[in-house]
């Protein structure tokens, strides 16, 4: 009935999978969970040892197939009709998790997103940026999820119908971080797919330092201006992304050329910040914009 696909890449995902072996005896559901490793060269033996369990299946690839491509093959070794996308670095907070997703599978939807949530407690100086950005601008009600619900889908954990995916997928060209979430919720409303946002959330568990996140966001921004200049409906963009608006703002108002200089002036200080104890995700922003405007 229920197909758990979990792409993996340098991450011990052992307490995940123990965790979801645990409620799917438990409540004696019918699933299976499938790990495809992407090539990683960390904690192989920890997750190799969980194809032991029950229900588990474990695959390394031998060649790295990217952010996209390897959650497009997850779903070819799929046994069943519904398919629940978990990333490797979430963490299970509910015993109920999974009896919340299976008893809604035979119910009217085509997507259901269960949302993410991050700790409580603040954590080390070099993840402030990472859990500062993560508690303010991911974590959102079921309520402001279904307010935008094509913008507010998330790869990060949701569940979709076999025969849903099988019209959207996740575009392959995309194999760095960022914004394959945009892309498949671009073909999500292109395909009106029915999206139900409910409150089952994840806890997103894998806190970066500042450093890597910032190398991230900018793989982001430059995926992101790549699907602005080359994607069929650049309207979904300019109305669901707040830095393509921006950016059009600023463009529109011949702007850019002394925002790019501005940027480029303060960019050591504003990085100083953000590496901080006290990051200001405003500055992120302006970060973020500057970097856009300085891409060929």
């Amino acid at each position: 009935m229920l197909s758990i696909l979990i792409p993996v890449y340098n991450y011990n995902v052992s307490v995940l999978v123990q965790k979801l072996v645990k409620q799917i005896d438990e409540n004696a559901l019918h699933a299976e969970i499938i790990i495809v490793d992407d090539a990683s060269n960390l904690f192989l033996n920890e997750n190799r040892k969980l194809s032991l369990l029950r229900n588990v299946r474990y695959e390394l690839l031998a060649k790295n197939l990217g952010r996209s491509a390897i959650r497009n093959y997850l779903t070819k070794l799929a046994r069943f009709n519904s398919f629940l996308f978990i990333d490797c670095d979430a963490k299970v907070v509910s015993d109920n998790y999974l009896k919340k997703y299976y008893d809604i599978l035979n119910q009217d939807f085509d997507i259901v997103c269960g949302g993410l949530i991050y700790q409580a407690g603040v954590p080390d100086r070099s993840y402030l940026l990472r859990w500062y950005y993560g508690k303010n601008r991911e974590c959102k009600t079921v309520n402001d999820r279904m307010k935008a619900p094509y913008r507010s889908f998330s790869s990060f954990n949701f569940l979709i119908k076999k025969d849903v995916f099988e019209k959207v997928r996740f575009n392959e060209e995309i194999q760095s971080y960022g914004h394959e979430d945009t892309l498949l919720g671009i073909n999500l409303k292109e395909n009106r797919a029915n999206i139900v946002h409910i409150d089952n959330p994840l806890l997103h568990d894998g806190l970066e330092p500042a450093n890597n996140f910032i190398e991230k966001t900018e793989s982001s921004v430059k995926n992101l201006k790549r699907l602005v200049e080359n994607h069929s409906n650049t309207n979904f963009l300019k109305e669901n992304i707040t830095l393509v608006k921006y950016v059009l703002i600023i463009n529109k108002i011949k702007l850019g050329w002394l925002i790019k200089a501005f940027y480029l002036l303060i960019k050591k200080g504003v990085l100083i910040n953000l590496k901080s104890t006290k990051p200001s995700l405003i500055l992120f922003d302006f970060y973020k914009i500057g970097f856009y405007l300085t891409l060929k």
